[in-house]
């Protein structure tokens, strides 16, 4: 978690200057506070964490509280240790720490002064308590180079320590190493087949439970078959989906592998923006690596549920990866697409970016689904050829190759010796009543062939089918076909819109209609 030195040994840096404050009511006098610093990994002074106990202890290179709380008993209790982490340039800053009273007034002034070698730091403060000491909620504000920077609430009572509360263990955070080697341990490899057997994309899950396989629904969508490569080398196939949401982006599958560690799955709701996280990613040699980030945002989408925004992005082997917090427990799976279909865009001309279209600008990062929405109940079991009859899968394209270009806009120019689309775009209001689809083939055989449109909804609806028109195609002859679609009656919303030869989607896209 934290950044050490080049011996990577835990640093501490402490200058204590302590100011009391005392109200105009008797108090005894507290006693002057402790301060220190913690050089962590890596804007201006994001809260990451602030967390408060009894005790804490460097731990493997961490600053560990060891018994999270927020009620603290005099006389048991003998200090409060608030912990701040934060991200913010790195460099020289002076700390302080505001302990205010139940009245609002500042009882005592902390503060020391530390160089961070990278953007993500940590610092603590630890108050005394004693028996004369005001009961109610306190308050330490926390500010980084003058500005404040965060604050954190909790409550001293009179009176003697739960049992309960005396005997909770410490969650000590696991090194990215454990982590890594856990997910490791559970992680697969999973490969699409078409018809014929042949891989045409790779994605990945893990286990959940014996002979359960979670991943992102978009890792197996379109797929005929699928090939699970497991850890230490085995390959078994399989076809069997044993529960799964299109839209929510997941699916569980049955995978036979014998005994195989499953991820334990974190406490619901346990997470929260500015928490640290880590998945797996696949850098170009195709091995899985550890990566780590942050919750950036949480959001819930109609019809697609919640999401989680991560800070970093990773290749599309890794979709259907783990998310791990700092405890090595499962918190969600990565992927979270919005367009049921969009990974089938993959190795296929199209002329502008699926997130533009997807959250209107340009995404940051990548998605994940919390484990919460992933679940057994109610099973939906079925194989993959049975989720494809009833309409759950995107028919992968077939025969994209001959198609040199396609794009829609909202005018094609005819008075050249080409058809020219004009103002290519992605999204159309109904005002605009129409918009055009422009197709440019070049043939790689003779053939004659039954051209037709389709349109479906994000719940994979067929809403238009064109009729079919028959065309001749010849290698070496480029042919553009063009198509006016009516928008003024189509429900507010994102559509999928494939161009079939002879009924099989050679050509995709998707697009937007507004009000």
């Amino acid at each position: 978690m934290f950044a050490r030195d080049a011996k990577r040994k835990f640093a501490i840096v402490v200058q204590l200057a302590v100011v009391l404050s005392m109200t105009a009511s008797a108090q005894a006098p507290l006693a002057a506070q402790e301060a220190g610093g913690v050089q962590a990994s890596g804007a201006k002074y994001r809260v990451l964490r602030a967390v408060s106990g009894s005790k804490g202890s460097q731990q493997g290179g961490r600053y560990v509280i060891e018994d999270p709380r927020t009620v603290f008993h005099v006389p048991a209790d003998k200090q409060v240790i608030v912990y701040f982490e934060w991200e913010g340039p790195p460099g020289h800053h002076r700390f302080e720490g505001f302990w205010k009273n139940p009245e609002g007034k500042v009882s005592v002034i902390s503060d020391f002064e530390y160089d961070s070698r990278e953007r993500r730091f940590g610092g603590y403060w630890s108050l005394l308590l004693s028996e004369n000491m005001p009961t109610g909620l306190w308050t330490l504000e926390a500010r980084v180079d003058g500005e404040l920077s965060g604050a954190h609430t909790f409550q001293v009572v009179a009176d003697g320590k739960p049992a309960e509360i005396a005997a909770t263990p410490a969650r000590v955070p696991l090194t990215p190493a454990e982590i890594y080697k856990r997910a490791l341990a559970t992680s697969v490899f999973i490969q699409k087949l078409d018809a014929s057997g042949i891989k045409f994309s790779t994605g990945s899950g893990f286990f959940i439970g014996e002979n359960l396989v979670v991943t992102a629904f978009q890792v197996i969508d379109g797929a005929a078959s699928l090939r699970v490569l497991l850890p230490g080398g085995n390959t078994v196939t399989t076809n069997q989906v044993v529960a799964f949401h299109r839209r929510q982006d997941w699916a569980i599958l049955k995978v036979e592998a014998g005994t195989i560690p499953a991820l334990p799955r974190a406490p619901a709701d346990s997470w929260t923006v500015g928490d640290r996280c880590y998945s797996l990613d696949v850098p170009a040699e195709g091995n899985h690596v550890i990566v780590d980030a942050d919750i950036i945002g949480k959001n819930t989408f109609p019809g697609a549920g919640e999401r989680l925004n991560l800070s970093f992005a990773s290749a599309r082997a890794a979709v259907g990866a783990p998310l791990l917090n700092e405890y090595g427990e499962l918190i969600g799976v990565t992927g979270g697409s919005l367009i049921p279909g969009a990974n089938t865009l993959q190795g296929t001309r199209f002329g502008y970016p699926i997130g533009a279209l997807e959250l209107g600008g340009a995404l940051r990062g990548m998605m994940a689904v919390p484990i919460t929405l992933v679940s057994l109940n109610p099973p939906r079991m079925g194989t993959l050829a049975e989720l494809a009859q009833a309409g759950h899968m995107t028919p992968p394209l077939l025969g994209h190759e001959n198609v040199m270009s396609g794009t829609l806009s909202a005018e094609i120019l005819r008075n050249e010796q080409l058809p020219r689309a004009v103002k290519e775009k992605s999204e159309f209001s109904r005002k605009e009543g129409q918009f055009f689809i422009l197709l440019g083939v070049d043939p790689k055989e003779k053939r004659k062939t039954l051209v037709s449109l389709k349109v479906y909804d994000l719940d994979n609806r067929l809403i238009v089918q064109s009729e079919s028109n028959s065309r001749d195609f010849r290698p070496g002859v480029l042919k553009f076909m063009d198509w006016k679609f009516p928008i003024a009656t189509m429900t507010p919303g994102i559509y999928r819109l494939d161009v079939c030869f002879d009924q099989d989607p050679a050509w995709r896209t998707f697009f937007r209609i507004t009000d």
